[in-house]
């Protein structure tokens, strides 16, 4: 959990502005002459409990994956593109449960493979050879044993993807997690619209910009600064402002 002192810190460093007028520990010490608004504390409040929520909800997602690596089929060496078969079968490029790129090792970019779908549609247009010389008869029952050969090879393997991820209980797991970030995002979007009166206001917004972070959403990491910094770095100089008044 991130504290006080820590949360400031953070975010005075994330921010130019707060950076150059701020020293958490002197905001740590201020005196607020007003009370923190109501709404402000209660949203605060909410983004603690679902923190805890999209932690417990992360951890299940990570080992429900490790189960799914554990257990997935490799992709089989005979469905990759080759210069042959791209002229006559479509092919999709490798991702991974979540739908991102998959890479491995020595393979840049992206293998492409032949699915069992592409490979069954080939063959229901397959040209009859009735009719055809001798050359393109041979053409056309070669590329007839291509594609026959490969779908039973096409649908082991995507038979096996899809146990894997039934056993693991991927699916259930990258979903609730995905709902549980998805309620923070919009959490930290209604703090994010409002202004904190004091230091105890600065932590809440701070502690939200910490939780989104560490939530394990991708988007946390492209938009919390740019959702949360500049309000954040406008609240530190106006608190600071008013103890310089006072």
């Amino acid at each position: 959990m991130i504290t006080r002192r820590l949360a400031l810190f953070r975010i005075a460093k994330a921010s130019t502005v707060a950076a150059a007028v701020a020293a958490p520990p002197v905001i740590a010490v201020l005196q607020p002459k007003v009370a923190e608004d109501p709404a402000l504390v209660r949203l605060g409040q909410k983004v603690m409990r679902l923190d805890t929520v999209c932690q417990h909800r992360k951890r299940a997602k990570e080992a429900a994956r490790k189960a799914y690596d554990a257990t997935a089929p490799e992709l089989p060496a005979a469905l990759l593109v080759t210069s042959y078969s791209e002229d006559f079968v479509q092919w999709e490029r490798e991702t991974d449960p979540d739908g991102e790129p998959v890479y491995p090792e020595g393979h840049f970019p992206q293998r492409r493979y032949h699915t069992s779908s592409y490979l069954a549609q080939e063959l229901r247009s397959w040209v009859d050879v009735e009719g055809l010389d001798d050359e393109e008869r041979g053409m056309e029952l070669e590329i007839f044993e291509y594609l026959q050969d490969r779908l039973p090879i096409a649908d082991r393997y995507e038979r096996g993807i899809e146990s894997a991820l039934e056993r693991s209980d991927y699916r259930k797991a990258s979903g609730a997690h995905f709902l549980a970030c998805h309620a923070l995002e919009k959490l930290v979007g209604r703090i994010a619209k409002l202004s904190a009166l004091t230091p105890e206001g600065i932590t809440i917004k701070a502690q939200a910009y910490d939780a989104w972070i560490r939530s394990g959403d991708e988007r946390a990491r492209q938009f919390a600064s740019i959702s949360l910094g500049p309000g954040i770095a406008g609240d530190i100089c106006r608190v600071l402002s008013e103890k310089d008044e006072a």
